[in-house]
């Protein structure tokens, strides 16, 4: 998709301890148009200080903070260079643009690959502080998406370590896209709910050789045992996946606390009819807790938007909320401000002027 309208994100978060847990390992973060949500694992203490430094690394990261994780000046040269080779394309026959296409890699790939480095780097950097901060004594999952562009293209770039999903909410012609996808299921009326990422789990394992069934998988005694993990000191390398970003994208970032009391028809009809995010969040967490709330909780619906309709959802807000005080701080500018004190006025008298004065 090419766009040079950028776009940004509208939120919803929850997160509960559940019903039998003493405290809550989870943590989650909207960070500018990055969410995260992370599990954290090592019992009492260790697991929630776990989670919380995965998040926070990431959520304090520069590299968000840039489209792409590049500069200015990188991001302009990235655009002229696609830009550039679509003109030349157009010059291009079929059958020579398709034997370019085969032995060279665009433009936009090769930022694609760039920014993708960046970001495992950063994922490295939350396992070193957990490892190093905990002595390997705990670890946490990390599931997370993050909305930004290349040049003229917007895109989600999604990572995964573990057992903690990211959904993408799919409708109308992107479902009949989709529709074979191994990883598309509970399709409702039109709706479907996509698992984006891959559990790094023993039972995932199981189902991908063929040993166990899906249905088997949801009540089999190793569903919890995960395979990749930050922190611990074992493997911890990061799925990856880059999707085109468009207005009206619905993403949903999960722990398992939520994904394993809720069907995917239910999360389905849950974020195809509740419009507001936050208010999608609280419905999917109530759901979970009444469900068994077995684990905790953890859950961010994010919604992709334009800027423009980032503003005009803000002034509504902003208009919603007001109050004499907003509209006094408002009009503080237009008073006129006589100022009483003179130039000869003594404004501060040191203490050797006083003593000499004595």
């Amino acid at each position: 998709m090419s766009t040079h309208s950028h776009l940004t994100i509208f939120t919803g978060t929850a997160t509960d301890k559940g019903a039998f847990r003493d405290n809550n390992e989870d943590a989650l973060t909207v960070a500018g148009t990055l969410a995260v949500v992370a599990d954290g694992m090592g019992g009492h203490e260790a697991g929630e200080v776990a989670s919380r430094l995965a998040v926070r690394t990431l959520s304090y990261s520069h590299l968000f903070t840039q489209p792409g994780g590049m500069t200015e000046e990188e991001n302009e040269q990235a655009l002229a260079d696609m830009v550039a080779e679509r003109e030349a394309q157009k010059s291009e026959t079929t059958s020579s643009y398709r034997s370019r296409k085969r032995k060279n890699t665009t433009a936009l790939n090769e930022q694609i690959m760039k920014t993708l480095e960046r970001l495992r780097v950063i994922i490295g950097e939350a396992d070193e502080s957990i490892k190093t901060t905990l002595n390997q004594r705990a670890g946490t999952t990390l599931t997370g998406a993050w909305l930004t562009y290349i040049g003229d293209q917007n895109m989600w770039f999604i990572f995964n370590v573990g057992d903690s999903r990211t959904y993408r909410l799919v409708r109308g012609e992107d479902l009949e896209k989709t529709a074979d996808s191994l990883s598309l299921s509970g399709e409702l009326e039109g709706v479907g709910l996509e698992q984006i990422t891959v559990d790094h789990s023993e039972v995932q394992y199981l189902v991908d050789t063929g040993q166990i069934t899906a249905l088997e998988a949801l009540t089999h005694p190793r569903r919890n045992v995960i395979t990749r993990a930050l922190g611990t000191g074992n493997y911890w390398e990061p799925d990856f996946w880059v999707i085109p970003a468009k207005p009206g994208d619905r993403l949903m970032m999960c722990s398992d606390g939520l994904s394993g009391e809720l069907s995917h028809n239910y999360m389905a009809r849950v974020l195809a009819t509740v419009e507001h995010p936050q208010d999608a969040a609280d419905v999917l967490q109530t759901a979970a807790l009444r469900a068994g709330g077995r684990d905790n909780i953890s859950v961010v619906v994010a919604d992709a938007i334009t800027e423009e309709e980032a503003n005009r959802r803000a002034a509504e807000l902003k208009a919603l909320t007001a109050t004499e005080s907003h509209q006094i701080v408002e009009d503080a500018n237009e008073y006129t401000v006589t100022h009483t004190a003179t130039p000869d006025d003594p404004q501060i008298v040191s203490e050797r002027e006083l003593s000499h004065e004595q």
